[in-house]
């Protein structure tokens, strides 16, 4: 099970590298698909409306510029998504051991309290609350 979370992580994250790889080529790769887009459209039976204009560039500079940003948003879109993943896998795995804790032992720990395994008596105690910092200014 745990394979096969991790491969789809793998897959995720690597998808998200080729669709930023594909970005960041996009703009030497324009002319051409300026031309198939034009000829899809048409062939292209109904017309569909055209996109609002959102933002034009003054210069290749600003508009370089404003690549790098976009496609760093969506890389790190595509990390976020590989994270979060990461994320409910990990609590997926709590849950289970928590499952298996209160199933075999009879025992569910607080993730608010210390506790001290004894390996000599064989034993846990419950040390108490996890001390708070105080904040710091």
């Amino acid at each position: 099970m745990k394979k096969v979370i991790v491969l789809l992580l793998l897959v995720v994250f690597v998808a998200g590298l080729v669709f930023v790889a594909d970005d960041a080529c996009a703009a030497w790769r324009k002319n051409k698909d300026d031309e198939e887009k034009a000829e899809v459209v048409e062939k292209a039976a109904p017309a569909e409306p055209e996109a609002a204009l959102i933002c034009t560039f003054k210069n290749d500079e600003e508009l370089g510029e404003f690549e790098q940003l976009y496609v760093s948003k969506q890389a790190t879109f595509g990390r976020m998504g590989v994270l979060q993943a990461y994320f409910s896998m990990e609590q997926n795995n709590l849950m289970e051991i928590d499952r298996q804790m209160e199933e075999k032992f009879g025992f569910r720990m607080d993730p608010s309290k210390m506790y001290d395994l004894n390996r000599d008596n064989k034993e846990i105690r419950e040390l108490g609350p996890i001390p708070v910092a105080p904040p710091t200014e």
